[in-house]
């Protein structure tokens, strides 16, 4: 551009400044549109996501909550080992209370709260095995892996394929053209340097690096160099010309590089760390899914036996109510006659009367009034739904088959103090935890170390004027027509090389030193709340022991006072019919002992219920309650394509070549997997069973101490002695409060396994069936008998039943009536 040029366009552009300033100005358009319809009048508006997953019909199909005006007509009967199989059968995603919560009740609020993605489920262990970081495996410019400079934590990788991912082979291929075309400050007619030089060089490499367990990192590299100038070279015209023979050459060169850390990332301890921490990821996962699969049955039991107490509750209530019906019809009826009746004698019958009418709708709808049952029966009875997947309402009310057990069971506390501390879940899940941070702390010790690496490498060279030809030639470079991969694979020109690489911390090393620190702190803290925790299951598992010895005093002293006040009413009832006394005290004593007997036997049932639930907490906290109810965790099915790959690889290591390390590293970090299905039949009293045919012998280990096997397996266990059938006479051993000689001595059994006494259980008089559960229109004003709805139909599922998830159950009955196995497959 001309000067003139140059300034003319400066003064026009000064012009443009001067004349329009600073102030904003609108762009200008040719065409507008007035309304402005691309836009819209906001940009976070709320809308609905373009989403469809199809609905479940539980939740499209949901009946009419039941209430007052809306009775169930139809019941179904359900076993606990039906609902329990529903409840696995039917959870995908498991509703459940986080952690070792004891509470039972509804968990609607918390799955409609839940943040997605944060509800425990079936496939949160494969969800763990296969996170893995989105960042490729990195390399230099020369194809040779780089590892990893900074300390790993157990967070910071995924799954074991995640970790085995940096120990496989990366390729990598660099390709480049490029042409020189420039003027250089020499003097005419040099040969080596020509004043105008032109040039065009282009390259190409391609390398396969390997990283090794002992922090190796193999590199074979394949390198080709094209170069062609203008440099003179010999012609017909001037042979005298020397600068080059031929007007292009290849270099091609084949290198074997291995960079061999010598102390910070050297050998296998530290290298395979990282993958033991990814696999340990997935055992803590495990672990977890086993904890949430055995608060799922808790839930389910302590649901089961909260509405049997429920029904017993409304049963007490509906009798109670009849009673001071007839009552308060007597009462009236003497009234009127104008007998010695006093009036008040007729107001308070119809008090009381009010009083259990009142009670027979909060123990069957729940009351919000402090002081009663919040859900009631059918409250209860929707919880128990939530637990085992069904819908909320389909027409027909849930009824428990099963009757609770009222036979005393006896721990022997050394053994499940002992099971406890070693099979409790979160015990075991923290130990885990407590691994990973030994595991941080060797890799923080040798983090610290300075990183000092030996470089060596040989390479193949060969040069040519044409990098390959079909057969070889027997021309050697720099002679024209020579090939650059046959002077390669001549082996004549060979180069070997080494060096030391050093790059020690920062003066200091503040970073590296904070970092073993805080890993020695946090092995310490994991140390410490292992400890707490231990102290802590003691707890739970002493409330749980106390509470299941007390609800049976409790409730052997229920049923004495429900039989006592029994027979107080026998003798007030015969004196009225009699017309021994004044019949206003009397009307007012029985009227007393009616209503406690309504609470003394709904007081039984509630201890009932509670002496089975405190049972499950016991098996719950020491870590049996999936042995009683014969439920084993295992793995699911593969798809085919992985079976067919675990074969191949199967063969490739059989047709390999051993190598031994000579020793393992990282030394060993498991005892061995957790021993499933250690309870067998004989160890508790089936629900259902009564005290005068449950009676079960005592079991003994000859040592009177309990085992713990730690990494046996299956058929190390020795099972346990076959009840007695029942009506058989057994000979029991003194229980220690009735011995005179002093405590019996602790009866155990081996294999880690909690041995237990029963004796027999006093069974209060007229104690009510399952079948004689009463219903009917209620009968609350006409004083009419409910009548019996008939037990024994046949089951009618809903669809929600027959959903299936990877949750496999595979029941397996047996003739004596044990649990059925149910099989759980979580993956």
């Amino acid at each position: 551009m001309s000067r003139r040029l140059f300034k003319l366009a400066a003064l026009i552009q000064l012009a443009i400044i001067l004349l329009t300033g600073c102030s904003p100005t609108q762009p200008f358009f040719v065409a507008s549109d007035p309304a402005r319809a691309n836009y819209i009048a906001q940009s976070m508006d709320i809308e609905y996501a373009d989403v469809y997953v199809e609905s479940l019909p539980e939740a499209t199909q949901a009946s009419e909550p039941f209430g007052p005006g809306n009775l169930p007509e139809n019941f179904v009967d359900l076993t606990l080992e039906d609902c329990v199989s529903m409840a696995l059968n039917n959870s995908k995603i498991l509703r459940i209370l986080p952690g070792a919560n004891a509470n039972s009740g509804s968990v609607a609020a918390q799955v409609l709260s839940a943040t997605p993605g944060q509800l425990p489920s079936v496939w949160d262990p494969a969800t763990v095995a296969t996170t893995a970081s989105s960042q490729p495996l990195a390399v230099d410019g020369q194809g040779n892996r780089i590892s990893s400079r900074s300390l790993i934590r157990a967070n910071q990788v995924g799954g074991v394929e995640d970790a085995l991912s940096e120990f496989d082979a990366q390729f990598s291929a660099i390709f480049g053209y490029n042409t020189t075309d420039r003027p250089r400050n020499v003097a005419p007619g040099n040969v080596f340097n020509p004043q105008f030089f032109q040039a065009v060089d282009a390259n190409g490499q391609t390398a396969l690096s390997k990283r090794l367990a002992t922090g190796t990192v193999a590199t074979a590299r394949f390198t080709t160099v094209y170069s062609r100038n203008n440099i003179p070279t010999p012609t017909l015209l001037n042979p005298n010309n020397f600068g080059r023979n031929v007007p292009s050459d290849y270099t091609a060169t084949f290198e074997m590089q291995v960079n061999q850390p010598l102390l910070r990332g050297r050998g296998t301890l530290v290298n395979r760390i990282p993958v033991v921490l990814a696999r340990i990821n997935e055992d803590l996962e495990a672990h977890q899914f086993e904890a949430n699969v055995r608060n799922l049955v808790r839930d389910v039991e302590h649901a089961y036996w909260d509405l049997y107490c429920g029904y017993r509750a409304f049963e007490a209530s509906k009798v109670a109510q009849a009673s001071a019906l007839d009552l308060w019809r007597v009462a009236e009826a003497r009234t009127t006659r104008g007998g010695d009746t006093p009036p008040e004698a007729e107001a308070q019958a119809r008090a009381l009367f009010f009083q259990f009418r009142a009670q027979v709708h909060t123990s069957l709808y729940g009351s919000r009034v402090p002081g009663n049952d919040p859900g009631g029966l059918i409250g209860r009875e929707a919880v128990l739904r939530e637990k085992i997947g069904w819908g909320p309402t389909d027409g027909q009310l849930i009824r428990p088959a099963d009757e609770p057990t009222i036979a005393r069971v006896d721990f022997d506390w050394n053994s499940i103090r002992s099971e406890a501390l070693t099979r409790n879940t979160e015990l075991r899940r923290h130990k885990w935890a407590i691994k990973q941070r030994e595991l941080e702390l060797i890799l923080a010790r040798n983090h610290i170390l300075p990183q000092f690496d030996l470089v060596t490498f040989y390479r193949w060279v060969g040069v040519g004027d044409h990098l390959a030809k079909y057969e070889r030639t027997g021309i050697n470079f720099p002679a024209a027509g020579s090939s650059a991969l046959e002077e390669l694979t001549g082996g004549d020109y060979q180069e070997v090389g080494v060096r030391a690489e050093l790059t020690p911390h920062a003066f200091g090393k503040r970073r590296a030193n904070a970092n073993l620190a805080s890993a020695r702190i946090a092995l310490t803290k994991g140390n410490a709340e292992l400890q707490e925790k231990e102290i802590a299951l003691m707890f739970q598992v002493s409330e749980a022991y106390r509470m299941m010895q007390s609800s049976f005093v409790s409730m052997q002293d229920y049923a004495s006072q429900m039989t006592s006040t029994e027979d107080e009413i026998d003798v007030y009832t015969d004196k009225i019919q009699s017309n021994a006394g004044q019949l206003s005290n009397l009307l007012d004593n029985l009227l007393r002992a009616e209503e406690r007997r309504s609470r003394a036997q709904l007081q039984y049932f509630q201890a009932v219920c509670e002496y089975n639930k405190s049972m499950v907490n016991v098996h719950y906290f020491k870590g049996s309650l999936l042995d009683l109810n014969g439920i084993t965790l295992g793995e699911g099915e593969w798809v085919e394509k992985a079976y067919w790959d675990a074969e191949e690889r199967s063969r490739e290591r059989a047709a390999g070549i051993y190598f031994d390390y000579g020793y393992t590293r990282p030394a060993v970090v498991s005892n061995g997997p957790v021993q499933q299905g250690l309870l067998t039949e004989g160890s508790l009293p089936r629900p259902g069973s009564n005290s005068t045919d449950a009676d079960n012998e005592e079991t003994q280990s000859e040592e009177g101490e309990a085992e713990i096997i730690e990494g046996g397996s299956g058929d190390d266990v020795q099972p346990l002695p076959e009840a007695p059938a029942a009506g058989d006479e057994l000979e029991m051993q003194p229980l220690p409060e009735d011995r005179e000689d002093g405590p019996a001595a602790p009866i155990t059994s081996a294999n880690n396994r909690s041995a237990v006494r029963v004796a027999t259980a006093t069974s209060p008089a007229r104690k009510p069936s399952s079948s004689n559960f009463q219903w009917g229109a209620m009968g609350l004003g006409d004083g009419e008998p409910a009548p019996i709805v008939p037990s024994g139909r046949e089951i009618r599922l809903t669809p929600e039943t027959d959903r299936q998830s990877n949750a496999r159950v595979i029941r397996s009955s047996s003739a004596d009536e044990k649990r059925s196995s149910n099989i759980w497959n979580g993956r």
